[in-house]
């Protein structure tokens, strides 16, 4: 059984490329390609239909293309979609990407003999019956196919793959498991193994990089422990990019990253890897994934240890959420004059469109186990009137007005650790955070509090300058923000597109004729910004 270590993804996060739906197929077999045939060598593609305008035929347009390029779907790499969300999207739509699933497999079933596509991805998973339901779809646009075609496929060739997006669910992950195999026990069917996927991105949007962290690294304790004790095999999957608040997966950052999400089986090599970094540099990433992702083990956890990760997330939670509420909207607005680089839904809830919710603080807290920090957090008002970005554009907007996500709360909540546990808990927090100062190295380089002037009120433009004060005390690091700023081309367009941005957004006058030029000249700084960081988001 062929389970891949590297999956290829169209997420939006690079900076230099658009990638129009038509050039995705292409896309998908120059990455699929073994190195020695000119390739990037990563051994699966997620073609991906949740918020994303992909035509229902690109699953075997891309199987055909590969098999045209001497790949053969099934057998020398995979091809597993994400599907449309039934909830956030529409239930049509999740049925016509199921359909085309069945319609791939029959196609090169019948020129391969190999079953191309075996497993499907579900978005925004909460619930066992969440998955139970996607199962059941699946089972029967798979019946309708055996019913007019002569290829059939068992009503189980099929896989569900959830994708866990929520803090919460992370952490409950052996629960959500247990419920869903249950499930499938009461109708006569046991999966041989399970793959289940971790997006790291969006649990650290809505709760914050340290928390985000802390419970990949619980549920990828957790999906181990269940594995042995029920003797079915679990294979992670886990999204990230190449900016920190999305994961850091970069060449030069590779040990440590294996090092701190040890455990997972299959790691998305998403757009600006691809685009924005040395390409030398991404194949030796791939290949040396591919080879070496095994080798990292995921620790045992003490009891002590789990409740001491549910404090320390509560804490790290409490501290992001109200440094979120005083910048999201000018995160908001900042996120539409972002360049567009692929063909994505609109993010409304107007026709035919995507949105998503935010955090949900009443589960997370009853996993809290300190009654004040709960308490904390319970009282956080999490009422918005503004459309949360997505992740990505979330990130690149913070970074576009020098706040990089990966500072915001984080200052005090190390300092809060710190007093409450002591030198032993931040100690034990780079435990179960490895890469945590390299994260945090990362986002100083291009953290400008001085540039946050009018984007934002001087009271948290000060408490920004605070928490890096803090951040530099607590992990002893010795980053001279000032020097950093005054040396860096990068803080120089920062300062260049500044004026520009805060005109669109009403707050200063205008400088150019008129504002088209404006608008083009800002996402030309963005981009230039975003490839020089190594990702737009």
């Amino acid at each position: 059984m062929f389970i891949p270590s590297t999956m290829m993804t169209q997420h939006p996060d690079n900076a230099k490329e658009y990638i129009s739906i038509q050039q995705e197929p292409t896309e998908a077999v120059e990455a699929l390609k073994k190195q020695d045939e000119d390739g990037l060598g990563i051994e699966e593609v997620m073609v991906d239909f949740e918020g994303k305008l992909t035509p229902y035929h690109q699953p075997l347009q891309i199987a055909l293309e590969l098999l045209g390029s001497g790949v053969v779907p099934g057998k020398d790499a995979l091809i597993t979609p994400r599907l449309a969300s039934a909830g956030k999207e529409s239930m049509f739509r999740q049925l016509m990407c199921i359909m085309a699933v069945i319609e791939t497999n029959i196609t090169m079933f019948e020129k391969t003999g190999y079953q191309a596509i075996r497993e499907v991805i579900i978005p925004m998973c909460e619930t066992a019956q969440d998955i139970i339901d996607v199962y059941h779809r699946v089972k029967s646009v798979i019946e309708l196919g055996n019913k007019n075609f002569p290829i059939k496929f068992d009503e189980n060739s099929i896989n569900v793959i959830p994708l866990l997006e929520d803090v919460s669910t992370l952490i409950d992950v052996d629960k959500l498991l247990d419920e869903y195999v249950n499930e499938l026990n009461n109708e006569g069917y046991t999966p041989k193994y399970i793959r289940y996927m971790i997006g790291r991105s969006d649990s650290a949007l809505s709760y914050g990089i340290i928390s985000s962290v802390l419970s990949v690294a619980l549920s990828l304790y957790k999906s181990k422990m269940w594995s042995k004790e029920k003797g079915i095999d679990i294979y992670p999957i886990m999204g990230c990019g190449t900016l920190p608040f999305r994961g850091q997966l970069t060449y030069e950052n590779r040990e440590k990253f294996l090092k701190t999400y040890a455990g997972v089986k299959t790691l998305t090599i998403q757009s600006a890897i691809r685009y924005d970094h040395d390409l030398d540099k991404a194949k030796n990433l791939i290949k040396y994934i591919n080879e070496s992702s095994y080798k990292y083990g995921r620790e045992d956890y003490s009891n002590e240890d789990i409740e001491l990760m549910l404090n320390m997330m509560g804490i790290a939670t409490k501290h992001y959420l109200k440094a979120f509420m005083n910048i999201i909207d000018v995160a908001s607005n900042v996120a539409v004059l972002l360049p567009k680089n692929r063909d994505r839904l609109a993010a409304s809830r107007k026709g035919l469109s995507y949105s998503r919710e935010f955090v949900d603080l009443k589960k997370f807290a009853e996993f809290v186990i300190d009654e004040n920090i709960k308490k904390e957090l319970l009282d956080i008002d999490t009422n918005i009137n503004v459309s949360i970005p997505r992740a990505i554009t979330f990130t690149a907007a913070m970074y576009t007005i020098g706040m990089p996500p990966e500072l915001i709360g984080t200052g005090k909540a190390l300092k809060e650790i710190k007093e409450k546990y002591g030198q032993e808990g931040i100690e034990k927090l780079l435990r179960f955070y490895p890469q945590l100062k390299e994260d945090i190295l990362f986002a100083l380089k291009y953290a400008n509090p001085a540039i946050l002037k009018r984007f934002v009120g001087d009271e948290v433009r000060q408490d920004f300058k605070n928490e890096i004060a803090l951040i530099n005390e607590v992990l002893e690091l010795n980053f001279d923000i000032d020097e950093n700023i005054e040396n860096e081309y990068y803080h120089t367009l920062l300062k260049t597109a500044r004026p520009m941005i805060l005109h669109i957004l009403g707050k200063e006058d205008q400088i150019l004729d008129n504002n088209s030029q404006e608008y083009s000249i800002v996402k030309e700084l963005i981009t230039k910004m975003g490839a020089i960081r190594g990702g737009l988001g």
